[in-house]
């Protein structure tokens, strides 16, 4: 591999990520950090190696952020039913992703399922580990897939596990997912659901919670988005240590919580996301019995999604699943900061 390195006005350091899932359900973090870098006009590609239950609204999703994103699901034939890999078309589509990351002609290479072929040698680990090495010095490399090498885990700035429990599969005839943990893909997540989902039709709302109303990347990347509607209304970061030393905090999550209702009980939208919802409970900002008294009430066409790290456990018994970001590794230990249209 030969490393073009074009530098990038957008971007100064790009990260390597790597995301696990060994249930195999599918992690749409990817799909949501994507659609957060389109709101600062940074371009992502996105090469897929195994199917997932939203693949029908990818073509409409790349369109609507169109030049942004660039979706290529040429390794796989049939449909989910048939999930083979065509081994040229895998090998292509991965040399291809390959000369993107080295050239730098995006800013995000996304290689969404490729530790299944690595991990059955169709695609040898050492070019993984090589395209880590030489990948363009800003371009953001996320490798997902069950599970990870230990030489791939090692090289990687960021690892989460996503794992995941079914507490109550019958219960609601409309799914209600918890999204919690301490690792790193909570909200996007939550975002890459939302993109994909209103894409297939589907209308949705993300309300934030905790966050601060600023212009974060998603806020801007939804503008472009017929299907989504996104709201903020939290107002920023909570002393963890003394949540209740501004009660600006409380109030607005108070706020929040009756705009949430609102949109719940309206049955306007088939997927509602109440990001960092958590978070706002773990402060008693909003007592749990509230949340669960939602879970119960809540329109049986209304998809919910509750984000953010501290869930409790009187909610999450009630959801149809339950997602756990775990964290493996992170570099904000190592000293890196947030970036913009990465994480906000």
């Amino acid at each position: 591999m030969k490393n073009k390195k074009i530098s990038s006005t957008n971007q100064e350091t790009g990260l390597i990520q790597v995301y696990t899932s060994p249930s195999g359900k599918a992690n749409f973090a990817p799909f949501g950090l994507a659609l957060r870098a389109s709101g600062y006009g940074l371009r992502s590609l996105i090469t897929r190696f195994v199917h997932h239950d939203l693949e029908g609204g990818e073509k409409t999703a790349a369109a609507s952020l169109a030049p942004n994103l660039v979706i290529d699901a040429s390794a796989l034939k049939g449909s989910k039913k048939d999930p083979g890999m065509v081994g040229g078309a895998a090998k292509e589509a991965f040399q291809s992703a390959v000369e993107a990351a080295l050239s730098g002609t995006y800013d995000l290479v996304v290689l969404d399922g490729v530790l299944e072929p690595v991990s059955n040698g169709l695609i040898p680990v050492n070019e993984i580990l090589e395209l880590m090495r030489e990948k363009a010095a800003h371009v953001e490399l996320l490798l997902t897939g069950s599970e990870a090498s230990d030489g791939i885990m090692g090289k990687a700035d960021l690892v989460t596990e996503m794992a995941v429990q079914a507490p109550s599969p019958n219960e609601h005839q409309s799914p209600i997912e918890v999204v919690t943990g301490k690792g790193k893909g909570k909200t996007t997540y939550c975002l890459g659901k939302a993109l994909l989902m209103s894409s297939m039709g589907v209308p949705a709302f993300i309300l934030q919670v905790i966050k601060s109303p600023r212009l974060y990347g998603e806020v801007m990347a939804i503008e472009n988005l017929p299907m989504v509607e996104i709201e903020t209304m939290g107002e920023g970061f909570v002393d963890k240590e003394n949540p209740d030393a501004d009660p600006n905090h409380k109030k607005a999550a108070r706020e929040a919580w009756e705009r949430a209702k609102e949109i719940v009980f309206s049955s306007r939208y088939g997927l509602v996301v109440l990001d960092e919802i958590n978070i706002a409970v773990n402060y008693g900002f909003i007592h749990p019995d509230e949340v669960r008294n939602l879970l119960l009430k809540k329109p049986k066409g209304v998809h919910l999604m509750l984000g953010g790290r501290y869930a409790k456990t009187d909610v999450m018994k009630h959801a149809t699943v339950v997602m756990e970001m775990k964290e493996v590794k992170h570099p904000f230990k190592n000293g890196i900061g947030a970036r913009k249209g990465i994480e906000f």
